[in-house]
């Protein structure tokens, strides 16, 4: 008895030197166990030699009695070839250890293959609870050993297409089967026989690679879900739920893939009709993507921008765009015309022509009396300053003015400096400008940035929508500094979302103060749709990249990671998004720039997409002019005019009044008789009235005594 004991330890003392292990050691001596099938521990040495896995968890629950030797073995065997050895039982009590094992190997992307003994009811619920928890990936394998019967129908039904399901039977002494449900692409819950041992194994590696069992699905139909997003899927929905696809950048992609794996196809109209952004706090997720989480659809096909949030809840291929976020919004008005001829120069400008207006009279006047003052000579000082002030003004003013208010060689070498500074500086370049911005009409700044775009929405009214369920979206409730600043402005709006970038892009065609914030590349698409001269499109904003989005753990996901990544390579992609710009008709692509900007925007849409034609910048916007565009002029001169009258009748007023006063310091005799009548008519009618009221007065009193 002490001989056996001492054995075991020495097992034990083995195993531990050469292993990293987890087990419970009074259970595993304390309990009495089933013997396992003879040669099973040569059998899973070589299988997991086959596989091939560093570490191997071995994974038994109470329900089945295995002896200790045969799990000992097992652990040496495999530790004398370099195989780790974590050994766990799922009770009830310490199931959760084991699903946080798996959850940390999900986390980190580490391999974690499971060999898992247990009764079949057993093997049916943790099967089951693999699967809610989603503890699905490439990198995990569940080897199951099913000692006797027929694998229950449950266990198959449970059985998801990402998750990698083996399970190994015993049909008779010394032989093994090998299961494997990814070993045909066509077949759901399926498990197929892929592999035997007998003293050896069949053939290595154990399991089939992904990547040759699934370059060819044999005609298999999968059911995708489509949403209406020129230029990548062209959808019209009917009433009967039903969708028809005319075509799309994404839907050729989705016919490639199609031709090349040999699978067909049904689309479908999903519930939401929108991608879906992120997993709620309440654990769901909308959209075409949250059905793909829930492993409801197998795979998405559009402008899914790759975000982290997204990488929580699917799987994402090889890039199929790469693109950039902008917004957009109408395009500036002209401005108005009547207020061109003060436009050529910006309104810092004209106080400093005003300035040197009324600086020259006065400088050209310094040079012509300093010599008198300094010499003491009386002259009328004001007079030559009224003079030198009226010259430089005619000067300016391109006026003839053959009074000099000097003959000395220094005011007329002043007075011809002025004449050409006047004339080639403000006068050429000033008619310059007026002539070009009457030949180009000028228009609003653009809103260009995000910081214009806050401004504008914080002090003009405007709105910023984005579409449902998208990554835009995700960006603006997740950022900080400017994009959270725009996502509050947007609290105040009636509308904030969208159900469609093309509904947002109609909206901004019939609302001025409305802008869209989403991908540059479906922006430009729809601008070219409606006519680019409506719109205005915004900066680079931030990079973004579009792909693929499928299960976690998706096994077909390196297939059609190869053939997009030789598509992108090829330049093929990019001929496809191009082909969807020259199928649009003559009259909707209308590349008319609206602002200055447009120019540097044909060369980053020529490089992306290979389809604008760039445009002549002599050629652009230019328009004759006409007497429109003259308004202003002819304003100018009507308040010139206006001046000048009033100007007119206010000396005429003053002439007047100063004749008047002339009158009366000098009266003549006819006036003075005129006064002197008049004061003698007023006394002889007060010494009348005087009388009269005496008279009453007096008659007024003796009736009163009576």
């Amino acid at each position: 008895m002490k001989m056996k004991i001492l054995l075991l330890l020495f097992h034990i003392f083995i195993y531990c030197k050469n292993t990293e292990c987890l087990h419970n050691i009074e259970a595993m001596t304390n309990r009495s166990l089933e013997r396992l099938p003879k040669d099973f521990s040569k059998a899973i040495m070589d299988i997991a030699i086959g596989l091939p896995t560093n570490t191997l968890t071995i994974v038994s629950s109470n329900t089945t009695n295995l002896r200790s030797e045969d799990l000992f073995k097992i652990m040496c065997l495999l530790a004398e070839n370099n195989i780790q050895v974590i050994n766990l039982d799922i009770t009830s009590e310490n199931k959760e250890v084991y699903f946080s094992y798996l959850k940390n190997g999900l986390d980190t992307s580490e391999e974690r293959t499971s060999l898992i003994f247990c009764d079949s009811y057993e093997c049916e619920n943790l099967l089951f609870e693999i699967t809610i928890n989603n503890f699905i990936h490439r990198s995990m394998l569940y080897i199951f050993f099913w000692p006797r019967g027929e694998i229950s129908t449950l266990f198959l039904s449970g059985i998801k297409e990402a998750i990698r399901v083996a399970v190994i039977t015993n049909p008779r002494p010394g032989v093994f089967r090998l299961y494997y449900n990814q070993a045909t692409p066509n077949k759901l819950n399926h498990l197929t026989l892929v592999n035997w041992w007998s003293g050896s194994l069949y053939k290595s590696p154990a399991l089939p690679p992904a990547d040759k069992v699934y370059q060819d699905f044999q005609g298999r139909i999968f059911d995708v879900p489509v949403l209406h997003a020129p230029p990548w899927h062209f959808v019209i929905y009917n009433n009967d739920s039903t969708v028809n696809v005319t075509g799309g950048r994404d839907d050729k992609l989705l016919s490639l893939l199609a031709k090349k794996l040999n699978f067909k196809y049904r689309y479908y109209d999903p519930p939401e009709r929108s991608q879906g952004s992120r997993i709620a706090g309440n654990g769901t997720f909308k959209g075409t993507l949250g059905l793909i989480w829930k492993r409801k659809a197998d795979f998405f096909l559009g402008d899914v921008t790759m975000t982290w949030e997204r990488l929580q809840a699917v799987e994402f291929s090889f890039l199929t765009l790469a693109d950039s976020g902008a917004f957009l919004t109408h395009a500036p008005d002209k401005l108005s015309e009547t207020l061109a001829i003060i436009r050529p120069f910006r309104w810092e400008v004209w106080p400093l022509v005003g300035a040197t207006l009324l600086i020259t009279g006065p400088a050209l006047w310094i040079v012509i009396a300093a010599p008198s003052l300094w010499q003491r000579r009386q002259t009328d000082q004001l007079s030559l300053l009224n003079n030198c002030c009226w010259f430089t003004t005619s000067l300016f003013l391109r006026q003839a003015s053959t009074k000099e208010p000097s003959k000395t060689h220094k005011a007329r070498l002043v007075g011809i400096l002025i004449s050409l500074g006047a004339t080639y500086v403000i006068g050429d370049m000033y008619s310059a400008n007026l002539t070009s911005l009457l030949a180009r009409p000028t228009k609003e700044q653009p809103i260009g940035t995000l910081q214009a775009l806050e401004e504008v929405m914080r002090d003009k009214g405007y709105e910023l929508v984005v579409e449902s369920h998208s990554s835009t979206l995700a960006i603006l409730q997740n950022g900080t500094d400017v994009y959270g600043r725009l996502a509050r402005l947007m609290r105040r709006q009636h509308i904030q979302r969208v159900r469609s970038v093309e509904h947002g892009v109609r909206l901004v065609l019939s609302k001025r103060r409305v802008a869209i914030l989403g991908g540059r590349e479906t922006l430009y698409y729809d601008t070219e749709r409606f006519g680019s001269h409506n719109f205005h499109l915004s900066e680079k904003l931030y990079t973004r990249y579009s792909a693929i989005a499928l299960q976690i753990g998706c096994p077909y996901l390196e297939t059609f990671n190869n053939i997009v990544m030789t598509l992108f390579e090829a330049g093929i992609l990019a001929k496809m998004t191009t082909d969807e710009y020259k199928n649009l008709p003559e009259q909707s692509r209308r590349s008319n720039p609206v602002t200055e900007s447009d120019s540097k925007e044909n060369t980053d849409v020529t490089e992306n997409t290979q389809n604008a034609q760039p445009q002549n910048e002599s050629t652009i916007g230019l328009e004759p002019v006409s007497l429109t565009m003259l308004r202003g002029a002819f304003c100018l001169l009507g308040i010139g005019y206006f001046l000048a009258g009033t100007v007119l009748i206010t000396e005429i007023h003053i002439q007047r009044k100063k004749k008047n006063q002339n009158l009366i310091k000098i009266p003549d005799e006819s006036t003075n008789q005129l006064k002197s009548s008049r004061f003698y008519l007023k006394h002889h009618f007060e010494k009348i009235f005087k009388i009269m009221y005496i008279l009453i007065d007096r008659a007024l009193r003796h009736d009163a005594r009576d």
